[in-house]
């Protein structure tokens, strides 16, 4: 399997840029005024707002979760890597040479 670990950084940084943008958008919704309506629609905009907003941060979570977990995965990859090599460049001193 090929991996390529500077790929997944940027790929994290992506997510995590999304994550900002929606919790930027997740404040926006909430502050939006819900006033100027009629009483028979004012609920229903108030309502409108509230689950957008709350439906809105949720992606912005799984946005910073999924790049939370990017960054995890390329280290580990970074972490084999490193002991494959260690392990490889011992193997010569560990067998007899003829």
């Amino acid at each position: 399997m090929d991996v390529v670990p500077a790929a997944m950084g940027a790929t994290a940084r992506s997510w995590d840029e999304q994550h900002l943008d929606l919790e930027a958008a997740a404040d926006q919704i909430e502050e939006a005024p819900t006033t100027g309506f009629t009483s028979g629609l004012a609920g229903a905009a108030a309502r409108f707002a509230s689950t957008w907003q709350r439906h809105v941060a949720e992606l912005g979570e799984t946005a910073e979760t999924r790049a939370d977990g990017l960054r995890t995965s390329a280290a580990d990859y970074v972490r084999t890597d490193g002991l494959v090599a260690s392990d490889l460049a011992l193997d010569g001193y560990l067998r007899e040479v003829r």
